[in-house]
């Protein structure tokens, strides 16, 4: 089947559950960020990742998915491909977005928690990975057996989304002047083929703007942060050691999905003829950064080289958040939004991605995450703490 996509206020659904657009980097990342968590307190990793799925699969089956529903699915939101072997309990990828991710990092460990998780979910039986390509084997391999055991609901609330004020309607940003066109840049990111194929020579995998991206759900990637977060506080963690190890998140996701966008023959056919200065540059990449299901974001302040700051309504962060845990009392919980907001300030005025810089990793480590001439970053408001919109200041002292 083609899922059927829906739109409302940023936010992007599929099976009425939010989907957001991430590369292979930021997942690789956040897996690595869950798995510190390791030995802290109570915290158990790698059944945090396996679990968290679990519950979106009966939600996605509550409403009709069947098997062969949630394996076309599974390839059309990019995370390869997924079906059952000869015996009736072993299941197998022959691709998997995942199991890329860990070669990428080296890794010859099986480490697809999502894709046991997403097994679990369609069998409700236990699900291990037995074998995985990463340490040799010819696809990844995954064993069902005995009865799930119990998993907690974690969507106690549904989502709160709300309308969202017209580009430049508030004050702080009503002397813009910019000629980028948000609405024509969303609207041609929105007809790229950006989801995977389940046919026999089909991949399902996601290959654009120099990254391999999912459409993933929202839920998942909050859960998982969230649930690790107050853990390693828990055990012992300063709040600020924690909150740097998500944000950091959020500004890999900037330098390759960001960096990658700006630097890809989309961007110069459609983006790139409306942009003269910076902030134009900045404009359009809020817009299609509108389109990947993120909230919508909206330009307040830029001061070149010195300062921007952006606002998110219906930020899927802030959202996911206040559908399962009590209003927060510190708002630096969109850990994607300021690491992302600090990672667009960077890619302008650290290494003016205009100029096309080779972006790899030896150049993220070396110069775009080097302590020299970095923007802090903070977040002043907060979905989750009950405002009604996350904002985010990047600020060069």
């Amino acid at each position: 089947m083609t899922p059927k996509i829906t739109s409302i206020h940023g936010q992007t659904h599929i099976g009425g559950l939010n989907r957001v657009y991430h590369c292979n980097y930021y997942n690789a990342y956040l897996q690595t960020a869950v798995m510190l968590s390791d030995g802290a307190g109570e915290c158990q990793p790698r059944q945090l990742l396996h679990d968290a799925v679990v519950p979106l699969i009966r939600h996605l089956r509550k409403t009709g998915y069947t098997e062969k529903d949630l394996s076309e699915e599974f390839a059309f939101c990019g995370f390869g491909k997924l079906r059952r072997a000869t015996g009736p309990t072993e299941w197998l990828t022959p691709t998997s977005h995942y199991g890329q991710a860990a070669v990428m990092q080296g890794k010859k460990e099986c480490s697809c928690f999502f894709n046991a998780g997403y097994i679990s979910g369609i069998t409700e039986q236990e699900t291990h990975e037995t074998m995985c390509k990463q340490a040799g084997a010819p696809v990844d391999w995954y064993k069902a057996g005995e009865v799930l055991h119990p998993i907690k609901d974690y969507l106690k609330r549904p989502a709160e989304l709300h309308p969202v004020p017209p580009r430049f309607s508030f004050a702080e940003a009503q002397s813009f002047n910019t000629s980028v066109d948000e609405d024509a840049i969303i609207k041609a990111v929105s007809g790229l083929p950006l989801f995977g194929k389940s046919g026999m020579n089909d991949t399902g995998l996601i290959d654009a703007f120099g990254v391999v991206l999912t459409n993933h759900f929202a839920d998942y990637y909050n859960y998982i942060s969230y649930e690790s977060y107050f853990g390693m506080i828990k055990a012992g963690m300063s709040l600020e050691q924690t909150q740097d190890v998500f944000v950091q998140g959020g500004h890999v996701c900037a330098f390759n999905t960001f960096g990658g966008i700006m630097s890809s023959p989309e961007w110069d056919a459609v983006v790139r003829p409306m942009c003269k200065t910076d902030e134009d540059w900045i404009h359009g990449m809020v817009a299609i950064a509108n389109a990947l299901g993120w909230g919508v974001w909206r330009v307040e302040k830029i001061v070149p080289g010195r300062e921007l700051v952006i606002r998110v309504y219906n930020s899927y962060e802030g959202v996911g958040y206040k559908r399962m845990y009590p209003t927060a009392k510190n708002p630096q919980l969109s850990f994607l939004v300021m690491g992302g907001v600090q990672g667009l300030a960077h890619l302008f005025w650290k290494i003016d991605i205009k100029k096309r810089p080779t972006l790899n990793q030896n150049f993220y480590a070396s110069v775009f995450n080097s302590p020299e001439n970095k923007f802090s970053v903070k977040q002043t408001h907060a979905i989750a703490a009950g405002h009604g919109y996350d904002r985010v200041v990047a600020w060069r002292d």
